[in-house]
């Protein structure tokens, strides 16, 4: 484990938690006109007690049979199944649906697979009841009607290639969290890209972020390795667990020439029977 690093990340603008309408970010200027950069302290995760239904995120390992992250069909054929079936015996899922997948690069071009550089949960936090129903309807002919069903959705992401030197990914233990400092958002980045789980409409996909809390506790595992992998849950729909856990890209400081980080992460949602 590695002492702690400091850093600065982007948080919601703190007048945004008195109105009542909400921001949208989908490139860099309107990330810029809506976030801020505070200090905060991240801890190496290394070796503690962790919890996807505690803290929310969780490292295991994963050795993958895909040997081209950048290979679609490769990813969607082999990874989906491998990552699926990691969550799921992680979690004692029912049903597992995989819906997508991002690489991320140092390629900067596009704002979509880009570093994401502010505190974020891929889904509305205070949108889970609408999100639980529209799982249903999505799933229906999957799910026994019979049964009651909640659901919870989770991202997987893996560096490739190399060990992650530069531009890893931090997160807030969901145990520190104060679900009021968590603020809805619409992401209008992929308004042009639909896709079977962006949520794209014309006023953006529905998310989250949250303003500043001194009480938050950031983590990361340090020097991440391409048979490590990171499960980190973005929404539960069942009471008495973490609800979704806000992560980011930050900058640490290493070596002039190591190289950028490359990751890829992949979006599902497990549904749990009753």
């Amino acid at each position: 484990m590695q002492a702690s690093v400091n850093a600065e990340v982007r948080y919601l603008n703190p007048e945004w938690k008195g109105r009542t309408d909400s921001p949208r970010i989908g490139d860099r200027t309107s990330r810029r006109a809506n976030t801020s950069k505070r200090a905060v302290a991240i801890d190496d995760a290394r070796g503690l007690d962790l919890g996807l239904d505690t803290s929310g995120f969780v490292l295991t390992r994963h050795e993958s049979g895909v040997r081209d992250f950048r290979d679609e069909a490769q990813v969607r054929d082999t990874y989906y199944r491998e990552v699926g079936n990691v969550v799921r015996d992680m979690t004692g899922a029912d049903a597992v649906f995989v819906y997508s997948h991002t690489v991320r690069t140092e390629d900067t071009s596009d704002f979509n697979v880009a570093y994401a550089r502010f505190v974020h949960c891929d889904y509305s936090l205070a949108g889970a009841a609408e999100r639980r129903r529209n799982a249903l309807a999505k799933h229906r002919a999957d799910l026994d009607p019979a049964r009651h069903w909640e659901f919870a959705w989770f991202n997987t992401w893996q560096p490739f290639e190399r060990e992650v030197r530069k531009n890893p990914l931090a997160v807030i233990d969901a145990r520190t969290l104060d679900l009021g400092d968590v603020l809805d958002y619409y992401y209008t980045g992929y308004r042009n890209k639909p896709g079977p789980e962006t949520g794209a409409m014309e006023g953006g996909a529905a998310s989250s972020m949250p303003v500043f809390n001194p009480d938050q506790r950031f983590y990361y595992f340090s020097r991440m390795q391409t048979d490590e992998m990171m499960v980190i849950k973005q929404l539960d729909t069942r009471p008495g667990r973490a609800r979704g856990c806000p992560h980011t890209s930050f900058d640490i400081d290493a070596p002039p020439d190591a190289p950028g980080r490359r990751s890829i992460e992949v979006r599902m949602a497990c549904a749990y029977a009753s």
